[in-house]
């Protein structure tokens, strides 16, 4: 069985382009690294990516059901939600998205995506 992954990003990082086209989440999904180490030994593919909408991230449940909607037209759904690092890293409102996330999502919500991120940023 296909674990289908939806990712939920930031959207001032998206849009100011500091992770061009969410590469460090796909490739982490690639590799298996970071929260995605958990697919090690399962098929597990990501079948969407939205992004909060903008502080303080109102539009994510908003968001989640058009994915919804769009993935139920290809007879797809959505087994697990994982919150991107560039959210769980930075994010003034993180605390409250995951809540919400956790209430009203009805799959699992994952912290975090890829630990690609260095620990300083100079020796």
């Amino acid at each position: 069985m296909v674990v289908r992954i939806a990712i939920v990003a930031c959207k001032k990082i998206r849009e100011q382009n500091i992770c061009p086209g969410d590469a460090k989440c796909l490739v982490a999904l690639m590799r298996r690294e970071g929260e995605f180490e958990r697919y090690k030994d399962k098929d597990a593919t990501i079948v969407g990516i939205i992004d909060c909408g903008d502080c303080p991230g109102t539009r994510i449940i908003p968001s989640l059901g058009l994915l919804k909607m769009h993935l139920a037209s290809l007879k797809e759904t959505v087994d697990v939600i994982h919150l991107g690092t560039c959210v769980t890293l930075t994010c003034p409102h993180k605390d409250t998205l995951i809540e919400l996330l956790k209430k009203k999502a009805g799959v699992e919500v994952v912290e975090g995506t890829h630990k690609y991120v260095p620990e300083k940023l100079f020796p």
